[in-house]
């Protein structure tokens, strides 16, 4: 099962080193990226179990940082690619095409995860799906909540990365601060 962490790690390393040569701030991003899917995945932990990984990977219960790992990588790849292909676009239209990529490269890791049974669902849970599965065994509500969950995770990585960008142009003057 090591080859599995193995694989992700060198995918999110590899891709970061790529990114690095478009954005000087890609770490910073990434960094942000992780800790919003971590957050994301304690307090989503009760819906679904990761599984069969190597212990060293687990921070807490089910919470895996090797998954984080690979899902942070999914969201600042796809946020890279929107970002790299339309410029032009406007904030808001580009925030909402980070979630065509996040869909794709999420259910293929989500059907590779499941599949191998890294990932599975909380047992309510697949009774309240539908009994739908549209690649291996991923059921089709992750067409929905993929982009749902991780609009709360790419929400929070804009706005700590606005927020640090601005303290960047902020210079301290007497009796305030002049932008």
């Amino acid at each position: 099962m090591v080859l599995y962490e193995f694989i992700v790690i060198v995918m999110a390393a590899v891709s970061l080193f790529i990114l690095r040569k478009f954005d000087k701030k890609i770490f910073r991003n990434f960094l942000i990226v992780f800790i919003g899917i971590l957050l994301l995945q304690y307090f989503t932990q009760a819906l679904w179990l990761t599984v069969g990984l190597a212990k060293w990977s687990y921070l807490y219960q089910g919470v895996n940082w090797v998954i984080t790992l690979g899902r942070a990588t999914m969201v600042i790849v796809s946020m890279a690619i929107v970002n790299l292909a339309l410029p032009k676009f406007s904030e808001r239209v580009r925030f909402g095409l980070y979630f065509i990529p996040i869909l794709i490269f999420g259910l293929i890791g989500e059907a590779i995860s499941s599949s191998r049974g890294t990932i599975q669902y909380h047992p309510q849970l697949l009774e309240a799906f539908s009994g739908i599965k549209i690649i291996g065994s991923v059921p089709i509500e992750a067409i929905y909540y993929i982009p749902f969950f991780m609009l709360l995770a790419v929400s929070f990585a804009r706005y700590w990365q606005i927020i640090f960008d601005q303290n960047k142009k902020v210079k301290k003057v007497k009796g305030g601060s002049k932008r």
